[in-house]
């Protein structure tokens, strides 16, 4: 009686082919998908150059291709139609970077040519951020299905959970084993798609990224039973959940460069994707301050739980 609801859980699971075949398919298509994009080459940047600059005609290389053009050549549609990415001149000892489509690419120049930092010149070469992109996918992906397989708290909602309460289990345990379930099976088949296709992705396999899957499933799991408690059908908790989960990991600014000053910029310390995605710049290789994610982390998970459980002993005294 102790493990009756984790026990039935994954009876039910395993029983239901069509339910373990879509949660295998989900995390592997998504998996593969964004592995697929970190990884492929990046793709050669044309920039243009005022005689002025024509210094910079030196970084010609496999990834930078650097061309003088006159500016009379009506460079501004060429920008917008994408056959530069930057028009450079120099003014007064400093190089001035027009972009139309790239404000990412503008700041990099500018740090790269204005300020010396040698660094931002690796950047410009290759995407830095495989990890990073991941985590966030694989996160957002993870909250999406956490959501479907609480389906079975659902089911249970329709009686099934008075006679288990009945029985003697705590509103505490009840919740615990559905999360317990929802956690195992999100890490299992996240974990097992990480093993599978890293490799074929030349991405590196470590310790550190299996302990951060195991914090970042654990963060879905708990947000979902947050969610689920707070709605009616399943139906509605897939909906609101899969709306939320693709708006706040769009307007935390993982999956892309953020501008510089744009209120975006000041929200997105507000989203817990944020956060997350520093465990995946961890992973990059990048300098960042991980006391600070894992507290707001961990912090988001206690939230979840507590507001979870409380609002199930509020249905549970009804």
């Amino acid at each position: 009686m102790k493990y009756i609801v984790l026990n039935n859980h994954f009876k039910r699971f395993f029983k239901e082919k069509s339910y373990l075949c879509l949660a295998f398919l989900l995390v592997f298509v998504t998996l593969a998908a964004s592995a697929f994009v970190v990884t492929m080459d990046p793709p050669k940047l044309h920039i243009g150059i005022d005689q002025s600059a024509e210094a910079l005609l030196a970084m010609n290389n496999d990834h930078l291709s650097i061309e003088e053009i006159e500016k009379e050549r009506n460079y501004y549609s060429h920008l917008i139609s994408g056959d530069y990415d930057a028009y450079i001149s120099q003014e007064e000892g400093k190089y001035k970077i027009l972009t139309v489509r790239n404000v990412g690419l503008k700041e990099k120049l500018s740090q790269l040519l204005n300020e010396g930092q040698q660094s931002v010149e690796a950047e410009l070469r290759a995407n830095d951020n495989h990890f990073k992109i991941i985590i966030s996918v694989l996160t957002m992906s993870s909250m999406i299905l956490s959501l479907i397989l609480y389906r079975f708290y659902f089911d249970d909602r329709q009686g099934i959970d008075k006679r288990i309460y009945s029985a003697g289990l705590s509103t505490f345990s009840y919740l615990s084993q559905h999360i317990l379930f929802n956690y195992l099976i999100l890490f299992t088949i996240n974990a097992l798609a990480c093993t599978v296709l890293f490799p074929v992705f030349d991405l590196e396999l470590s310790g550190r990224f299996y302990i951060y899957l195991l914090l970042l499933e654990l963060f879905a799991a708990h947000f979902s039973m947050a969610l689920s408690t707070a709605t009616k059908k399943n139906q509605g908790a897939l909906l609101i959940g899969t709306m939320l989960s693709v708006l706040t990991t769009l307007l935390s600014g993982v999956l892309f460069t953020v501008k510089s000053g744009s209120l975006q910029e000041k929200w997105q310390y507000l989203f817990p994707q944020y956060y997350i995605s520093k465990l995946g710049e961890d992973l990059d290789g990048q300098v960042v301050d991980l006391r600070q994610a894992l507290l707001v982390i961990l912090g988001c998970i206690v939230v979840f739980f507590c507001t979870a459980l409380s609002i199930q002993r509020g249905r549970v005294e009804e």
